[in-house]
């Protein structure tokens, strides 16, 4: 049996969409490709992923509609729901490496992380990933910190070849429409330059990534760590093709 793949969405900068890209992508490849995934909630300040856990679940029993959709689902998923860690960044690698010495059989490993690389805890979390990914939007502020970022991780650690890295690619995120505008395809240019690259797949500036129930009524959950996004969601939502250029990525 392979190891198990560590994967982060990592930045310097909240607000770029780590979390939620962390629970889009982890209960795509969970609920809709079938691949065993456990997810370490690594911001003591927040643990947002609990928290979207929690809203679920409260969101499922109070909405007969999303409770019978899950109750329907999982007959035929025929396993509970991927495991949320909490847990600190000093804590992490431990506790991943507990839980899946305890039986878990996650193929991938997903480390919601803090937005900071002040912190040597921190640092080292991000040493021991296999694979970042670094959203990265259009906004000049945003863009920059992303790109700060990146650059720092791959001059001190990847190409050091003393840490677990093996590939960081950046993805933009909250892009307006559906394809790279020009700006983002002139960073790209730059991006060469630095000996970075980013995946061939955007997300645009949606609301369907935040819709989870609690205010959509009928109208579909997308985010979600115990239900698959809503098919009627997924059209234009680019989510099957990062997924599967995450893939292709970290080869799984």
């Amino acid at each position: 049996m392979s190891e198990p793949i560590f994967v982060a969405f990592a930045s310097q900068k909240g607000g770029c969409g780590k979390s939620t890209l962390t629970t889009l992508v982890a209960s795509y490849l969970s609920y809709v490709q079938d691949i065993d995934v456990l997810v370490i909630d690594c911001d003591p300040r927040q643990h947002t992923q609990k928290s979207y856990r929690d809203s679920d679940v409260m969101v499922t029993r109070e909405n007969p509609n999303y409770r019978k959709t899950m109750e329907k689902f999982y007959e035929m998923y025929g396993k509970p729901p991927y495991e949320i860690v909490c847990t600190t960044p000093a804590q992490a690698i431990e506790a991943a490496q507990e839980k899946l010495s305890a039986g878990n059989s996650a193929k991938i490993v997903f480390f919601d992380i803090t937005g900071t690389i002040n912190d040597l805890h921190i640092v080292n979390l991000i040493a021991s990933m296999h694979y970042l990914f670094v959203p990265i939007t259009p906004e000049t502020g945003d863009m920059k910190s992303s790109l700060c970022f990146a650059n720092q991780v791959n001059e001190e650690m990847i190409t050091t070849n003393a840490t677990s890295i093996k590939e960081m690619k950046l993805l933009w995120n909250k892009v307006p429409g559906r394809v790279k505008p020009q700006i983002c395809e002139l960073i790209d240019n730059y991006m060469e330059e630095l000996n970075l690259s980013s995946l061939e797949t955007v997300l645009s500036n949606s609301s369907k990534y935040f819709k989870d129930g609690v205010l959509t009524g009928q109208n579909g959950i997308f985010r979600s760590t115990i239900l698959p996004p809503d098919k009627r969601l997924l059209k234009n939502s680019n989510l099957p093709e990062l997924v599967n250029e995450i893939r292709k990525v970290i080869n799984i």
